[in-house]
C-alpha cells in the first residue's frame, strides 16, 4: 500500500473521519513492513514446475487448451457432477447476478472518477457504462422493466453506501486497482489458469510481499471463498513472482473483513488443490472416469440437485427434514 509511512500518514491524518468499522478494516488489511515476508526468487519457477509435473502424463492427450478459473476448481473439487452440470447449463443473466456486477463497476468508478460521486450517482454512471457496452449484460438490463431497474438501482445504492461507510477510503498512495487480470500458462498453453481480482492494494517491493488481494462479497460467507483467494494467491505468484502479503474477503452487507496471511505453506496447499483439480478436469474431459458425486453445501445451487438422489438426501438432512 505504498510505503508504510505513506499509509500511516494518510490514515492518521484522516483518522478522525473514519468510522469505527473503517478503522477496524484498515488495521486488519494494513500489514507493517516488519511483518512482510521476503521470498526466494526461485519460488515462481518452482511452483510452475510442481504444477506441470502433476499433470504431465495427461496433458498431451487433450486436443484443445483447458482454461481453468476459480469457479471450475471449486466445482470439480466440490462435486464432479456439479462441474459437469455447469458445463452443460446454458448461461443466462438473472437479477441477483446483476447487482454484484453493477456494484463492482461502482467501486471501480469510485476510484477513478473525479470529483467524487455519491452512491446513487455512481450507480447511474455504472448502469450507463454497462448498457453502452452492448454485451449480454447490457441486453439483459435493457430488457428489464423500469420498476425492475429502479429496484436494482435502489439495492446497489444501499449496498454501495454500506461499503463506503465500512471500508476505508482508497488513497492513491495505496495504488488501488480493480478487476486486475492474471493468467498463468502451463504446458506451453495447453493449460491456462486465469482470474480477475476484485480489488488490490499496495505492491511488492522487489521480492518482499506487499500487495493485498481483496474480494468484495455481496452475498453470505461460504467456506470456498478461502480456497478461491488461495488460488488467486498462487496465480499472483505464478505471474508476478512474489506472493501477496494478505488475502481479504470483505463482506459488504456485514461491513466485516476476513484476513489470511500468505506464506509458502499456504501456497503449497493451493498447489495441491489446483493440481488435483486439473487432474480431475483432465480425467473428465478424456472420459477416463465417471464424475464423482460428493454432496455438500454446493447442492443448494446445483442445477441437477432435483435429479440427484445423494444431493436430495443431503438437502433434506441440511434442511432438518431427515432423521435426527
Amino acid at each position: 500500500m505504498g510505503t508504510d509511512n505513506e499509509v500511516s500518514r494518510e490514515a492518521s491524518s484522516e483518522s478522525v473521519s473514519l468510522t469505527p468499522a473503517q478503522r477496524e478494516t484498515l488495521e486488519l488489511i494494513r500489514l507493517p513492513s516488519d511483518q512482510r515476508i521476503t521470498h526466494d526468487p526461485a519460488l515462481r519457477p518452482q511452483l510452475h514446475l510442481e504444477l506441470e509435473a502433476a499433470t504431465e502424463d495427461l496433458v498431451d492427450l487433450i486436443d484443445k487448451p483447458l482454461w481453468i478459473s476459480k469457479r471450475q476448481l471449486q466445482a470439480v473439487n466440490s462435486c464432479e457432477a456439479l462441474y459437469e452440470a455447469q458445463q452443460l447449463e446454458p448461461f443466462e443473466w438473472r437479477i441477483p447476478m446483476t447487482r454484484g456486477q453493477i456494484f463492482h463497476k461502482c467501486v471501480e468508478l469510485s476510484i477513478h472518477l473525479f470529483p467524487a460521486r455519491t452512491a446513487p450517482e455512481l450507480v447511474d454512471e455504472a448502469l450507463s457504462s454497462i448498457i453502452n457496452r452492448g454485451d449480454g449484460l447490457a441486453d439483459f438490463l435493457s430488457s428489464l422493466s423500469d420498476i425492475e431497474r429502479a429496484e436494482i438501482r435502489s439495492d446497489v445504492s444501499s449496498l454501495l453506501q454500506t461499503f463506503f461507510d465500512t471500508f476505508p477510503p482508497l488513497k492513491k498512495a495505496w495504488r488501488p486497482t480493480t478487476e486486475l487480470p492474471r493468467k498463468a500458462i502451463l504446458h506451453k498453453g495447453k493449460i491456462v489458469l486465469q482470474g480477475r481480482f476484485d480489488l488490490t492494494i499496495g505492491q511488492p517491493d522487489e521480492s518482499t510481499a506487499g500487495r493485498v488481494l481483496v474480494e468484495l462479497k455481496t452475498g453470505r460467507a461460504v467456506p470456498h471463498h478461502l480456497d478461491d483467494l488461495r488460488f488467486y494467491a498462487l496465480l499472483e505468484t505464478l505471474v508476478v513472482g512474489v506472493p501477496p502479503a494478505l488475502l481479504a474477503s470483505f463482506y459488504v452487507d456485514a461491513g466485516r473483513v476476513q484476513v489470511e496471511h500468505v506464506d509458502e505453506s499456504l501456497l503449497q496447499s493451493a498447489v495441491k488443490r489446483t493440481a488435483h483439480g486439473i487432474e480431475r478436469l483432465l480425467h473428465l474431459r478424456l472420459k477416463k472416469s465417471r464424475p464423482e458425486v460428493r454432496p455438500s453445501a454446493s447442492c443448494r445451487w446445483c442445477p441437477i440437485s432435483a435429479e440427484c438422489a445423494p444431493g436430495r438426501a443431503w438437502l433434506e438432512d441440511a434442511n432438518g427434514e431427515g432423521a435426527w
